[in-house]
């Protein structure tokens, strides 16, 4: 069986580095975990001592509903509200209809994607006030933070300063709690300095360790399931494109771009050896004989690069049905 090994070596490394940066994180652990799968890795971050996190939908959220003091979720609800879960609050008409007693407000500052204007954050508190709902936290999101020299990052900044400081006031005229801040990505975390980091930091990829500077938490294997000889001139795979120059031993694998792996025609380089012709639905045909294991990755950036995508790509779309397995 295919099988996603998780270190918690890696991933705990990951976060005393983020720690260190900003002691209170909000991990995002949307799709699955980023592919890492949601289950593990929630209660990896339970063990290590997190207490909220961020999930994409309510179906996430009540499958770790239980380990967390507070669940942020993303988009809209649709199924049952439970007193740990905040709700993502990204424009007016959401918040007149909205029917959760507990909100994140998400501002737009420049990404134009969906949020709140900033103008049009005074009318949402009067909303929130009137409608006596708790106003949890407040964000946003970068859309060029991992780009150093780009100022937009500075710029979104600055408009939610402005935001921020409204909001405050706000709060303390009417005498309610004031939210907690957050905005920085993983890239935020990186190209911020420590002060401008908010009250929490939001990172997602860094966790996981997708982008340099941290530690890859993934390994992937392939199963195995026969070795055998072919002989000069023999083609493998569908339409052979691959042509054997010599005598080789290859091994089948049970892993195909239907596991969610990148389709690729003309072979493909992995951690251990490399694929040969077309990879197949269901399995790969690779140089060389295995007889358990083959590894096919253990640094998904370089996996990623491999394909010309990001690492977002690969790992989002490994299929639940690999197994995943936590190791030290």
């Amino acid at each position: 069986m295919a099988t996603l090994y998780l270190s918690r070596k890696a991933l705990y490394s990951n976060l005393d580095q983020l720690r260190g940066k900003k002691p209170h994180i909000l991990p995002v652990i949307k799709d699955n975990a980023y592919g890492h799968g949601l289950l593990p890795i929630a209660h990896l971050l339970k063990e290590y001592g997190i207490e909220r996190v961020v999930v994409r939908s309510n179906r996430e959220a009540e499958a770790i509903g239980s380990l967390f003091r507070e669940i942020l979720i993303l988009f809209p609800h649709t199924g049952r509200s439970y007193r740990n879960f905040s709700y993502t609050i990204a424009s007016l008409p959401q918040l007149r209809k909205n029917r959760h007693p507990y909100i994140h407000l998400k501002i737009d500052t420049g990404m134009h994607r969906s949020g709140i204007a900033p103008d049009e954050v005074g009318e949402a508190l009067e909303i929130i006030r009137q409608k006596e709902l708790e106003l949890k936290g407040v964000f946003t999101h970068f859309c060029c933070a991992d780009e150093p020299l780009h100022t937009d990052t500075f710029s979104a900044l600055h408009r939610f300063y402005r935001v921020m400081e409204e909001v405050n006031r706000f709060c303390s005229k009417f005498n309610l709690p004031r939210p907690y801040y957050h905005w920085a990505n993983s890239a935020g975390v990186e190209l911020l300095p420590p002060d401008q980091l908010g009250d929490y930091i939001r990172p997602g990829i860094a966790i996981y360790g997708g982008v340099e500077g941290y530690q890859p938490v993934a390994k992937l294997t392939g199963r195995a399931i026969l070795t055998r000889k072919i002989k000069p001139g023999e083609g493998v795979g569908y339409n052979k494109t691959f042509i054997a120059p010599r005598e080789m031993e290859i091994t089948l694998v049970d892993l195909g771009y239907g596991d969610g792996l990148p389709y690729f025609r003309n072979g493909a380089w992995l951690k251990e050896t490399r694929a040969l012709g077309k990879i197949s639905m269901d399995s790969m045909v690779v140089e060389g004989r295995f007889e358990k294991e083959v590894v096919i990755f253990d640094d998904v950036r370089q996996f990623a690069q491999n394909f010309d995508t990001i690492t977002y790509d690969i790992l989002v779309k490994l299929h639940p049905r690999i197994k995943r397995v936590i190791v030290e």
